[in-house]
């Protein structure tokens, strides 16, 4: 079987690994976290960062942290189309009124082209715009409303761009999946107030698990950095504020390091296996990738694929027929009302459900052969001749 996802783990990686077992510290504490740290911060051109067990842990941490530096917001302006942790990771505090936006059928993040004539005019909206608008009333402003940005499946949202447009708005960052990716020359997850990234095993740098979040605000790492180990002070066992354990451990922060130090090397594994997937089916009917938003670079984390012509239950077809012929596949994420607790949040999903049922996600991990590949999108373009034979 020809899995999804695998994580790239070397010689290097696993004797940093065995390293830190066999120094005993293999909780919280240990040398591969302050490494870490600093390769991090580099990596993201941030002053801060804070290591967390998993991407939700600093997903979570960042609707703390906005609660702290700004209480007055309670209104989030998030994607319709992403994996959960998102909107659960703010739905944690139910101070916080998710206000969910359909998607773009050509990049499949969040479309925000109308956004303007929902929030309250400032001096760089259009004004002409705004007021051939006048039956709209503006919901939400700058006092009550935050972004978060989620780049979905790898595909950069040019955060910049939004931020000179909403320049009185707060923007929060998902980075999980975009972690690698840039906005012009900037590391993506790097121009707003907090951003969070995982390395689960499926991701292109991993842990295991493990996380980490980002910001260039002193005052809100020391609080961050306290509320993630219990709301610790410097006095053990003394605590000052409600806290939780998202601790990464030692261990984690080793495998972590190894992958770092052979990040040049996935990155070059994981752009052939885009080019590979982009040359064998770019030129096929019907089949249609994400379209990549000028003055952004994907972060190549999994390679998407929509079938155009496909009823849903046409691609269920075509996921079972791969699985039969030993590749595994996943689907998109589907829109927030799928979701049981969510059901009844929104009524604007359309090209959220158009997307969840004709897209598939194809193995995309670092040492996927050509022949793999080959072997896979052959399977794909068969099926697909087929199909057209049918209709």
């Amino acid at each position: 079987m020809i899995p999804v996802y695998k994580p790239f783990l070397n010689k290097k990686i696993l004797s940093y690994a065995h390293e830190a077992l066999e120094s005993t510290w293999i909780s919280s504490s240990g040398k591969y976290l302050n490494i870490v740290s600093d390769k991090l911060k580099e990596l993201n051109n941030s002053n801060y960062v804070i290591l967390t067990n998993n991407g939700t842990s600093a997903t979570h941490l960042m609707s703390i942290g906005l609660k702290y530096k700004n209480p007055t917001i309670k209104n989030i302006l998030v994607p319709n189309n992403v994996y959960i942790a998102a909107w659960n990771s703010f739905k944690m505090n139910p101070v916080y009124n998710l206000i969910p936006l359909d998607c773009d059928l050509d990049t499949w993040n969040t479309n925000y082209d109308n956004i303007w004539q929902y929030l309250e005019c400032d001096e760089r909206t259009n004004k002409k715009d705004y007021i051939s608008h006048l039956d709209k009333i503006a919901k939400y402003n700058s006092n009550d409303t935050a972004f978060l940005i989620v780049h979905n499946i790898g595909n950069i949202v040019d955060v910049p761009k939004l931020k000179n447009k909403y320049e009185n708005y707060i923007f929060l960052e998902d980075n999980c999946e975009g972690f690698l990716g840039k906005y012009g020359e900037k590391p993506s997850g790097s121009e707003s107030l907090m951003s969070s990234v995982s390395f689960f095993g499926n991701k292109t740098l991993t842990s295991g698990e493990g996380g980490a979040i980002f910001t260039n605000d002193e005052d809100l790492y020391h609080h961050l950095n306290s509320v993630k180990s219990h709301g610790m002070t410097e006095n053990k066992f003394v605590f000052n504020k409600l806290g939780y354990n998202y601790r990464m451990s030692n261990v984690q922060a080793a495998i972590l390091l190894g992958q770092i130090e052979s990040i040049d090397i996935i990155k070059e594994k994981k752009s052939f296996v885009f080019d590979e997937y982009k040359k064998n089916l770019g030129v096929v009917e019907g089949l249609v990738t994400q379209k990549i938003e000028t003055n952004t670079t994907h972060s190549e984390w999994v390679f998407g694929l929509r079938f155009t012509k496909y009823s849903y239950d046409e691609l269920k077809n075509l996921q079972l027929h791969l699985y039969k012929n030993d590749i595994e596949t996943r689907p998109m994420f589907p829109p927030i009302t799928h979701h049981s607790h969510y059901k009844g949040i929104c009524d604007n999903i359309k090209n959220a459900k158009i997307l969840y049922e004709q897209i598939l996600i194809l193995p995309s991990y670092p040492d996927l052969t050509k022949e793999e590949i080959k072997y896979i999108c052959n399977t794909i373009k068969k099926y697909e001749k087929s199909f057209n034979n049918r209709n």
